[in-house]
């Protein structure tokens, strides 16, 4: 029987690959919170369960995960495991896409609480109330197997980006530096428009360059990548370019001393190709040092993309291509296969264009239709390739054309499928 009276002493995350960004700024918005200064942090990247167990063992611990809903199966595994080795007495929590589109599926599967929506203030609260032996669900956004009720995350209150660190330095678990967070478009195949209800909310320059001098002084940065769903739409509210303030971020930035590379507008972001244009490509080239640049093009069909309410044509997407080439950038074009509408003519569209791309000198980034939860498709059938399909765009990806874990996908998106039907 949990025995409830112990006060928290320890936290360890699952530092899993997948989850490696959110996790750093969990992380370090724990950190930065004096509240929270005696609780006991891990992350290891190895002997997750042993370390938990350890842990155990000394003290009141919690174990925590970010989870995506491709994560779930694996999670579920993971949290059977703990439960084997530490029994009710290890407290289990959950954040990530996955809580806030579907809490009760990991309270199902043996999470305590489970965060919907942001988790920089909603986790510090909750670990501040176990560690004080206070009732956690009396924090906002923070449910539980007893809660009858779940908020919806665009409901609850946003957090201010600059009043948290992009990653936790002390602990050196680093990545990105998330520089927008959220995006006005309602694309159906992403659950971003649940999440956040369409608000953008930036990390100021200021801010940005604080962190970046400390990451150099303190961890001997010599590189650092900006995390953004539209990297061109930085200082604006989502729909138009801000050319004067990109272009502040990018100067102040680079003119770190110690700083020798910035990537932008490359993997893990990407750019839409309607905010493309010579003159913000040409100033970017002047500053990044990445020579791709990641533009989310998704089909080579019209129809499919306005079925998907992309808000862009084919012509605007080749169009960015093209300036990208002339500016010196490599395109990296972002496609996705068995979107929902899709007939036969619009799948030959797609692959033709990718084709094409090839030829420009440009690559793809190939995805497969997953409907995931939250979205506005979270109940349209999985993307199935046929084997003509597959042995076409298997050759691409041979060929050094196509990349990305587009196979994969596949059955991923299958168990999405299967899941939504249950």
């Amino acid at each position: 029987m949990r025995v409830q009276c112990l006060s928290l002493t320890s936290l360890v995350f699952r530092a899993h690959p997948t989850s490696r960004y959110s996790v750093a700024a969990l992380l370090g918005a724990i950190q930065s919170d004096s509240r929270l200064s005696e609780l006991i942090l891990k992350a290891p990247l190895r002997n997750f369960e042993s370390v938990v167990r350890n842990h155990f063992k000394a003290g009141r611990t919690a174990a925590a995960f970010s989870v995506m809903s491709t994560h779930q199966a694996r999670v579920q595994e993971e949290v059977r495991r703990l439960r084997e080795i530490c029994g009710e007495d290890l407290i289990l929590i959950a954040g990530g896409p996955h809580a806030s589109a579907r809490p009760k599926d990991l309270l199902d599967c043996g999470f305590d609480y489970v965060i919907i929506g942001e988790g920089e203030q909603s986790l510090n609260d909750l670990l501040v109330k176990l560690m004080n032996d206070a009732d956690p669900e009396r924090v906002q956004g923070v449910v539980s197997k007893r809660t009858t009720e779940y908020p919806l995350p665009r409901s609850l209150p946003r957090i201010l980006l600059d009043d948290y660190p992009p990653f936790a330095l002390d602990m050196n678990v680093v990545g990105p530096v998330e520089v927008t967070r959220g995006c006005p478009y309602a694309c159906k195949f992403c659950s971003t428009p649940f999440l956040t209800g369409g608000r953008v909310r930036h990390r100021s320059t200021k801010t940005v360059v604080h962190w970046l001098k400390r990451a150099v002084e303190e961890r001997g940065f010599m590189r650092t990548w900006f995390l953004s769903p539209n990297a061109l739409c930085y200082g604006g509210k989502g729909r138009t370019l801000e050319v004067e303030k990109l272009e502040g971020l990018l100067s102040a930035s680079t003119a770190i001393e110690g700083l020798e590379e910035v990537f932008f507008g490359s993997f893990p972001s990407e750019v839409r190709p309607d905010f493309v244009t010579k003159t913000v490509l040409e100033m970017i080239r002047q500053y990044v040092a990445n020579d791709s640049l990641q533009i989310g093009m998704q089909a080579g069909s019209d129809h499919v993309l306005e079925l998907s309410n992309r808000g862009h044509s084919v012509e605007e997407g080749m169009n960015a291509v093209r300036l990208a080439l002339d500016s010196g950038f490599i395109p990296h074009v972002d496609m996705i296969f068995g979107l929902p509408g899709e007939r036969d003519s619009d799948l030959r569209a797609s692959l033709d264009l990718c084709h094409s791309l090839d030829e420009m000198g440009a690559s793809v980034h190939g995805h497969v239709f997953m409907p995931l939860p939250g979205s506005a498709f979270e109940n349209m059938p999985a993307g199935v390739l046929n084997q003509e399909t597959r042995k076409e765009l298997g050759e691409m990806s041979r060929r050094g054309v196509l990349t990305g874990s587009w196979s994969n996908q596949e059955k991923l998106a299958r168990d999405l499928e299967s899941k939504q039907e249950r």
